[in-house]
């Protein structure tokens, strides 16, 4: 819904995220600590160099067990974002954080 991309903090236009276009998608996460997980794991990524949604992409990849990655987009720019998630790989250390 576009947690892990921090558009909902960042101050950028949100009016054709999934939250606004689709009303009651993913209401149950707005009255939990959902952002205040998402901000933390965004921390952690850009400790390492990478997005929150890069770091998501990149660990669901170096899983053994994990036979697709799911992406989800709503512009080109940020498909193509997605997309070269899949060259990244995750740091040990970030694994431990």
């Amino acid at each position: 819904g576009g947690s892990l991309s921090n558009k909902y903090n960042d101050g950028g236009d949100v009016t054709k995220a999934r939250l606004n276009l689709f009303p009651g998608y993913m209401e149950r996460y707005k009255g939990s600590m959902v952002q205040e997980a998402c901000n933390e794991y965004a921390a952690i990524a850009k400790k390492y160099g990478m997005t929150a949604s890069e770091l998501a992409i990149a660990f669901c990849q170096s899983r053994w067990f994990v036979t697709s990655t799911i992406i989800g987009a709503t512009s080109l720019e940020q498909l193509k974002h997605n997309i070269g998630a899949f060259e990244k790989e995750v740091p040990e250390e970030a694994l431990e954080e």
